[in-house]
This record gives C-alpha cells, structure tokens and sequence, in this order.
C-alpha cells in the first residue's frame, strides 16, 4: 500500500510518527506539501481524467519539471491554517477519485472555520461557551457589549492558541476588535469560562472512540493551555459521558479524527473547538500510547 500524508512540513513530530506506524505495517508513506501540487481535471472519450502534478525544490527554481504522482491508497490531511484553501482542493482530487482519506474535505473546512463549527455543534445540541459573530458593519462597541468582561476574542482561523486573545475591559475588547475588524480579519467573541483556571482538556477521537485524554494547564498568568505556548499536559481520564460528549462533537463537524477541547465551567462541560489535524507530540507523551499507529489502523479499516 502506498499512503500520503498533506502537510508543509515533513519533519514535524506527528508526520515522523505516522511514516514510523507506516514503515510498521509495509506501507510506503509519502508526506507532500499540498502547495506544490498542480491538479489537471479533463473528460476524454467521455471518461474523467484526474491527474495530480508536483513540483519539488525552491520556489525560485521555476524550470524545475512537474512530477505525476502515483496512485495512493489512502491521504491523510495535516496541513495548517495557511495551506487549508489549497490543501482542501487536493483532498477532494483524491475524494472524486474515490481515495480513502482520513477526514474529508467537507469536514476539514468546517473544522478550520471557528464559528462555523461552533454552529454545527449547537445544532447538534453540543453546549458550548457563549460566543457571537458580527458583520464588518456592525460597531465593535455593540458587539463587545454583548458579553461580560472579561471576554476572549478568536480570529477565525487560528490554531495552537495562535488569534486568542483576553480582553480584560470593555475598553481594551474594543481596542483589541477595532484592529481585528481595520485589519479584515474576521472574529469571534466568547464569554471568559474564569472558573477554568487556565486548564482544559484535548480528547482525541478517532472513529466511534476517545482513544486518549490530557488535560492541559496553562502556564502562570496565561489563559491558554495549548502546548505549543508552554502548557503542561497529563494524562487524564474522561467518564463514559464525557467521551461520548467529545465523540458527538466530531461527529457534529463530520470528523473521524478529532482533537475534541474540553473546559469545565459552573454549567458544565463545554466544547471549546474541535480541532481536524490534532498534533500527536504532546498526546502520546501524556498518555504512552501509539496514536499514530491507532490513525494508521483506522484508515487502513476505514472501508
């Protein structure tokens, strides 16, 4: 078999894990940058022709020849924020080709728009933290006055804590939106759950199942808990309710690997975000298990 991974950036931890759990198994794994590739689409003698091309080295070496691509087996999307435009374009290169592939283009999508996948888990009656979206038009006065300070604000398509911010007064909300908004930045506003502490929890779902749990805490005088911004992670384990709670919310996004963000609040359990290319560095060194190997599995089962 013959496996793709998408992603910018070969040498990250999660990409050199999955080709480890791939190497495991006698799968040949490619991991490409989904912005070098060229996708040709025709219909000759009345059969779709799908072709996907990709260009190696720097972008200044403009007469490099494109290279066609093998046929693979299966893809699995890790690309970032910056690559999802393009990165989801491939991803349905593959899905018309009838390729398995690791969470679909539809749901990826889905997943990277912050309040659009707010609205599908409150559709799914998923409990979530107060949270609002305004039109370019709409004074940021009005907006912010919608929540109790202090509020977070969340630029649309942030990832590892990257476009959360804490406003911790009106004026500063304002301040803060009115720079978002001059700068066409699209965003969201969510009540401040302060009864958290600076800690949630990252459940990592992978088909009908919460393979995982860390609980994640901030470091001192810093709200967010993600790793990547100096946050500790534990091993932590979830109730039967609560897993099932973090297994609807990806199904509410339409994932089948899921990084579900947890946060307790005087209400209850809350659904921060659902995160489509969870990273696997601070999960498998929370908990000891092999995730990578646990993804690999699912697609190869995946039918």
């Amino acid at each position: 078999m013959r496996f793709l991974v998408l992603c910018r950036e070969p040498r990250l931890y999660s990409c050199q894990r999955l080709l480890q759990a791939c190497e495991q198994r006698g799968i040949h794994l490619d991991i490409l940058d989904p912005n070098r590739m060229l996708i040709k689409l025709a219909v000759v003698q009345g059969q779709p022709i799908f072709q996907l091309y990709y260009q190696a080295g720097e972008i200044y070496q403009k007469n490099r020849p494109l290279e066609l691509l093998p046929e693979y087996d299966a893809v699995l999307p890790r690309f970032g924020t910056a690559s999802t435009e393009m990165g989801c374009r491939v991803l349905r290169y593959f899905e018309a080709k009838k390729v398995k592939v690791l969470n679909n283009s539809t749901a990826f999508s889905l997943a990277r728009d912050k309040w659009l996948s707010l609205q599908a888990l409150v559709a799914a009656q998923i409990a979530v933290p107060a949270s609002s979206f305004a039109g370019e038009l709409c004074a940021v006065e009005q907006h912010s006055n919608l929540h109790n300070t202090p509020l977070v604000a969340k630029t649309l398509a942030g990832s590892q804590g990257v476009g959360v911010m804490l406003a911790e007064s009106k004026q500063n909300a304002q301040s803060v939106l009115a720079v978002l908004q001059q700068a066409n930045l699209g965003y969201l506003l969510q009540d401040f759950v302060a009864e958290a502490k600076g800690q949630d929890i990252r459940a990592f779902v992978i088909g009908d199942r919460v393979v995982a749990a860390m609980q994640r805490s901030g470091e001192e005088g810093e709200f967010r808990a993600n790793i990547h911004l100096g946050g500790k992670a534990t091993k932590f384990e979830l109730s039967e309710a609560e897993q099932q709670l973090a297994v609807n919310a990806a199904k509410a996004v339409g994932l089948s690997v899921a990084g579900v963000d947890l946060i307790r609040s005087e209400s209850g359990l809350l659904v921060l975000e659902v995160n489509a290319s969870p990273g696997l560095e601070g999960i498998e060194q929370a908990t000891g298990l092999d995730i990578a190997g646990l993804m690999i599995e699912h697609l190869i089962n995946q039918r």
